[in-house]
Protein backbone atom coordinates (compact mmCIF):
# COMPACT_ATOMS: atom_id res chain seq x y z
CA UNK A 1 0.00 0.00 0.00
CA UNK A 2 2.11 2.85 -1.31
CA UNK A 3 -0.36 5.70 -1.03
CA UNK A 4 -1.10 7.32 2.27
CA UNK A 5 -4.45 8.45 3.59
CA UNK A 6 -4.35 12.08 4.67
CA UNK A 7 -6.34 15.25 5.28
CA UNK A 8 -8.43 16.85 2.58
CA UNK A 9 -8.59 20.17 4.41
CA UNK A 10 -7.56 21.74 7.68
CA UNK A 11 -9.89 20.72 10.52
CA UNK A 12 -11.89 23.61 12.01
CA UNK A 13 -11.11 25.18 15.34
CA UNK A 14 -14.68 24.73 16.56
CA UNK A 15 -15.75 21.92 18.83
CA UNK A 16 -18.26 19.17 18.60
CA UNK A 17 -19.19 16.66 21.27
CA UNK A 18 -18.13 13.10 21.00
CA UNK A 19 -16.18 10.68 23.10
CA UNK A 20 -12.90 10.47 21.83
CA UNK A 21 -20.46 6.13 9.92
CA UNK A 22 -30.71 -0.45 -3.10
CA UNK A 23 -34.23 0.12 -2.32
CA UNK A 24 -35.29 0.11 1.22
CA UNK A 25 -38.24 0.72 3.50
CA UNK A 26 -37.77 3.44 6.08
CA UNK A 27 -38.47 2.44 9.66
CA UNK A 28 -37.09 5.25 11.75
CA UNK A 29 -35.66 8.51 10.40
CA UNK A 30 -34.68 11.92 11.71
CA UNK A 31 -33.26 15.10 10.23
CA UNK A 32 -31.21 15.41 12.36
CA UNK A 33 10.63 5.69 27.70
CA UNK A 34 12.54 5.94 30.87
CA UNK A 35 13.10 2.73 32.86
CA UNK A 36 10.62 1.78 35.58
CA UNK A 37 13.38 1.53 38.19
CA UNK A 38 14.35 5.15 37.62
CA UNK A 39 10.76 6.31 38.03
CA UNK A 40 10.02 4.23 41.10
CA UNK A 41 13.18 5.34 42.89
CA UNK A 42 12.64 9.02 42.31
CA UNK A 43 9.74 10.25 44.45
CA UNK A 44 10.40 13.88 43.52
CA UNK A 45 9.83 13.08 39.87
CA UNK A 46 6.65 11.19 40.71
CA UNK A 47 5.32 14.10 42.76
CA UNK A 48 6.25 16.52 40.00
CA UNK A 49 4.34 14.46 37.44
CA UNK A 50 1.35 14.18 39.76
CA UNK A 51 1.22 17.93 40.37
CA UNK A 52 1.27 18.59 36.63
CA UNK A 53 -1.72 16.28 36.12
CA UNK A 54 -3.98 18.08 38.60
CA UNK A 55 -4.36 21.35 36.63
CA UNK A 56 -5.18 19.38 33.49
CA UNK A 57 -7.90 17.45 35.30
CA UNK A 58 -9.29 20.72 36.66
CA UNK A 59 -9.49 22.13 33.15
CA UNK A 60 -11.19 19.02 31.80
CA UNK A 61 -13.60 18.25 34.59
CA UNK A 62 -13.76 21.38 36.73
CA UNK A 63 -13.96 21.46 40.49
CA UNK A 64 -11.29 22.09 43.10
CA UNK A 65 -8.33 19.76 43.47
CA UNK A 66 -8.04 17.80 46.66
CA UNK A 67 -5.29 19.01 49.01
CA UNK A 68 -3.24 15.87 48.41
CA UNK A 69 -3.63 16.20 44.66
CA UNK A 70 -5.26 12.76 44.42
CA UNK A 71 -7.90 13.71 41.86
CA UNK A 72 -9.73 10.64 40.62
CA UNK A 73 -12.26 11.21 37.84
CA UNK A 74 -14.03 7.99 38.82
CA UNK A 75 -14.99 9.64 42.11
CA UNK A 76 -16.59 12.64 40.42
CA UNK A 77 -20.29 12.99 39.78
CA UNK A 78 -21.13 11.53 36.40
CA UNK A 79 -23.22 14.62 35.61
CA UNK A 80 -20.08 16.77 35.68
CA UNK A 81 -18.30 14.78 32.98
CA UNK A 82 -20.94 13.53 30.58
CA UNK A 83 -21.22 16.94 28.92
CA UNK A 84 -17.51 17.38 28.31
CA UNK A 85 -16.54 18.42 24.82
CA UNK A 86 -13.58 17.56 22.65
CA UNK A 87 -12.33 19.81 19.88
CA UNK A 88 -13.19 18.50 16.43
CA UNK A 89 -9.70 19.37 15.20
CA UNK A 90 -8.13 17.30 18.01
CA UNK A 91 -10.28 14.31 17.22
CA UNK A 92 -9.58 14.63 13.48
CA UNK A 93 -5.82 14.50 14.09
CA UNK A 94 -6.16 11.53 16.46
CA UNK A 95 -8.27 9.56 14.03
CA UNK A 96 -5.86 10.36 11.17
CA UNK A 97 -3.02 8.93 13.28
CA UNK A 98 -5.08 5.81 13.99
CA UNK A 99 -5.57 5.30 10.27
CA UNK A 100 -1.89 5.97 9.49
CA UNK A 101 -0.81 3.53 12.21
CA UNK A 102 -3.15 0.84 10.91
CA UNK A 103 -2.16 1.47 7.31
CA UNK A 104 1.55 1.07 8.07
CA UNK A 105 0.79 -2.44 9.33
CA UNK A 106 -1.58 -3.48 6.55
CA UNK A 107 -0.77 -5.02 3.19
CA UNK A 108 -4.16 -4.51 1.55
CA UNK A 109 -7.28 -2.37 1.74
CA UNK A 110 -9.25 -5.30 3.16
CA UNK A 111 -6.66 -5.75 5.91
CA UNK A 112 -6.74 -2.03 6.75
CA UNK A 113 -10.53 -2.03 6.98
CA UNK A 114 -10.41 -5.13 9.18
CA UNK A 115 -7.96 -3.40 11.55
CA UNK A 116 -10.14 -0.30 11.76
CA UNK A 117 -13.21 -2.44 12.37
CA UNK A 118 -11.44 -4.33 15.17
CA UNK A 119 -10.47 -1.06 16.87
CA UNK A 120 -14.03 0.22 16.52
CA UNK A 121 -15.39 -3.00 18.01
CA UNK A 122 -13.37 -2.49 21.19
CA UNK A 123 -14.57 1.12 21.42
CA UNK A 124 -18.19 0.07 20.89
CA UNK A 125 -18.04 -2.43 23.76
CA UNK A 126 -16.79 0.27 26.14
CA UNK A 127 -19.25 2.90 24.96
CA UNK A 128 -22.14 0.49 25.51
CA UNK A 129 -21.07 -0.15 29.11
CA UNK A 130 -20.74 3.58 29.75
CA UNK A 131 -24.09 4.53 28.20
CA UNK A 132 -25.92 1.76 30.07
CA UNK A 133 -24.28 2.84 33.34
CA UNK A 134 -25.30 6.46 32.86
CA UNK A 135 -28.85 5.52 31.89
CA UNK A 136 -29.07 3.34 35.01
CA UNK A 137 -27.81 6.10 37.31
CA UNK A 138 -30.07 8.69 35.69
CA UNK A 139 -33.09 6.43 36.24
CA UNK A 140 -32.06 5.47 39.80
CA UNK A 141 -32.17 1.80 38.88
CA UNK A 142 -30.07 -1.00 40.36
CA UNK A 143 -29.58 -2.79 37.04
CA UNK A 144 -29.44 -1.45 33.48
CA UNK A 145 -32.60 -1.65 31.44
CA UNK A 146 -32.03 -4.06 28.55
CA UNK A 147 -34.18 -4.33 25.45
CA UNK A 148 -34.87 -7.76 23.97
CA UNK A 149 -36.76 -6.92 20.78
CA UNK A 150 -34.80 -6.10 17.65
CA UNK A 151 -36.34 -2.77 16.62
CA UNK A 152 -35.96 -1.08 20.06
CA UNK A 153 -32.32 -2.25 20.13
CA UNK A 154 -31.65 -0.77 16.69
CA UNK A 155 -33.40 2.45 17.73
CA UNK A 156 -31.16 2.57 20.82
CA UNK A 157 -28.09 2.38 18.57
CA UNK A 158 -29.58 4.88 16.11
CA UNK A 159 -30.40 7.44 18.78
CA UNK A 160 -28.40 7.09 21.99
CA UNK A 161 -25.18 5.48 20.76
CA UNK A 162 -24.87 7.67 17.68
CA UNK A 163 -25.69 10.78 19.69
CA UNK A 164 -23.00 9.94 22.23
CA UNK A 165 -20.37 9.35 19.55
CA UNK A 166 -21.30 11.91 16.89
CA UNK A 167 -23.26 14.50 18.87
CA UNK A 168 -26.52 13.68 17.06
CA UNK A 169 -28.65 10.64 16.17
CA UNK A 170 -28.12 8.86 12.87
CA UNK A 171 -29.91 10.41 9.89
CA UNK A 172 -31.86 7.24 9.22
CA UNK A 173 -32.59 3.66 10.18
CA UNK A 174 -33.87 1.55 7.31
CA UNK A 175 -34.77 -2.05 6.59
CA UNK A 176 -33.86 -3.64 3.31
CA UNK A 177 -36.78 -4.58 1.09
CA UNK A 178 -34.76 -7.46 -0.33
CA UNK A 179 -33.62 -9.22 2.86
CA UNK A 180 -35.42 -9.35 6.18
CA UNK A 181 -32.18 -9.75 8.11
CA UNK A 182 -30.54 -6.57 6.76
CA UNK A 183 -30.86 -3.11 8.28
CA UNK A 184 -29.05 0.13 7.46
CA UNK A 185 -27.93 3.04 9.60
CA UNK A 186 -27.40 6.21 7.56
CA UNK A 187 -25.17 9.16 8.42
CA UNK A 188 -24.93 12.00 5.91
CA UNK A 189 -21.79 13.57 7.37
CA UNK A 190 -19.52 11.75 9.79
CA UNK A 191 -17.03 13.78 11.86
CA UNK A 192 -14.84 10.66 11.95
CA UNK A 193 -13.82 10.82 8.31
CA UNK A 194 -14.95 14.33 7.41
CA UNK A 195 -11.38 15.52 6.86
CA UNK A 196 -9.83 12.29 5.54
CA UNK A 197 -8.59 12.30 1.94
CA UNK A 198 -8.47 8.86 0.28
CA UNK A 199 -6.08 8.45 -2.71
CA UNK A 200 -7.55 7.37 -6.04
CA UNK A 201 -5.73 4.04 -5.98
CA UNK A 202 -7.46 3.30 -2.66
CA UNK A 203 -10.92 4.43 -3.72
CA UNK A 204 -12.47 1.22 -2.34
CA UNK A 205 -11.32 2.10 1.19
CA UNK A 206 -13.99 3.13 3.70
CA UNK A 207 -12.54 4.65 6.87
CA UNK A 208 -16.03 4.29 8.29
CA UNK A 209 -15.11 0.65 8.90
CA UNK A 210 -14.23 2.00 12.35
CA UNK A 211 -17.87 3.03 12.79
CA UNK A 212 -19.06 -0.33 11.48
CA UNK A 213 -16.89 -2.10 14.06
CA UNK A 214 -18.23 0.21 16.76
CA UNK A 215 -21.82 -0.66 15.88
CA UNK A 216 -20.96 -4.37 15.76
CA UNK A 217 -19.39 -4.14 19.22
CA UNK A 218 -22.51 -2.48 20.64
CA UNK A 219 -24.85 -5.01 19.04
CA UNK A 220 -22.70 -7.93 20.21
CA UNK A 221 -22.84 -6.53 23.76
CA UNK A 222 -26.63 -6.42 23.47
CA UNK A 223 -26.67 -10.08 22.35
CA UNK A 224 -27.54 -9.22 18.76
CA UNK A 225 -24.69 -10.80 16.77
CA UNK A 226 -24.33 -9.39 13.29
CA UNK A 227 -21.83 -8.71 10.53
CA UNK A 228 -21.54 -4.94 10.12
CA UNK A 229 -19.88 -3.24 7.17
CA UNK A 230 -19.55 0.35 5.93
CA UNK A 231 -20.44 1.48 2.41
CA UNK A 232 -19.93 4.95 0.92
CA UNK A 233 -22.90 6.01 -1.22
CA UNK A 234 -22.10 9.70 -1.61
CA UNK A 235 -21.92 9.39 -5.40
CA UNK A 236 -25.67 8.67 -5.38
CA UNK A 237 -26.48 11.72 -3.24
CA UNK A 238 -24.96 14.98 -4.62
CA UNK A 239 -26.27 16.94 -1.63
CA UNK A 240 -24.47 14.59 0.77
CA UNK A 241 -21.15 13.53 -0.83
CA UNK A 242 -19.98 11.92 2.43
CA UNK A 243 -23.14 9.88 2.98
CA UNK A 244 -22.28 6.47 4.43
CA UNK A 245 -24.48 3.43 5.05
CA UNK A 246 -23.65 1.06 7.89
CA UNK A 247 -25.07 -2.27 6.72
CA UNK A 248 -26.14 -4.66 9.50
CA UNK A 249 -26.45 -8.31 8.46
CA UNK A 250 -28.09 -10.06 11.40
CA UNK A 251 -27.21 -13.57 12.51
CA UNK A 252 -29.91 -16.16 11.86
CA UNK A 253 -30.36 -16.87 15.56
CA UNK A 254 -31.39 -13.24 16.05
CA UNK A 255 -34.14 -13.66 13.48
CA UNK A 256 -35.24 -16.94 15.08
CA UNK A 257 -35.40 -15.29 18.50
CA UNK A 258 -37.35 -12.35 17.12
CA UNK A 259 -39.85 -14.71 15.53
CA UNK A 260 -40.25 -16.60 18.79
CA UNK A 261 -40.77 -13.38 20.80
CA UNK A 262 -43.39 -12.23 18.32
CA UNK A 263 -45.59 -15.24 18.83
Amino acid sequence: MSSAVGYSTTPPAGSSRFSLASSSTSLYSTSQNPSSSTINNNPNRRESARSSIVPIQQQLFGGTAQPQGNVNILDRSINKTKGSEMALSAWAFIFAEVIAYSQSRSDSIADLEKRLSTLGYEVGQRILSLVLLRNTQASNLKDPKREHRLIPILQFVHTQIYKYVFGKPADGLERSSEAEDEYMLVLNESPLSQFISVPKDMSDLSCESFTAGLVEGVLDGLEVPARVTAHWVGDQYPDHPQRTVILIKLDQKVMDREEALGK
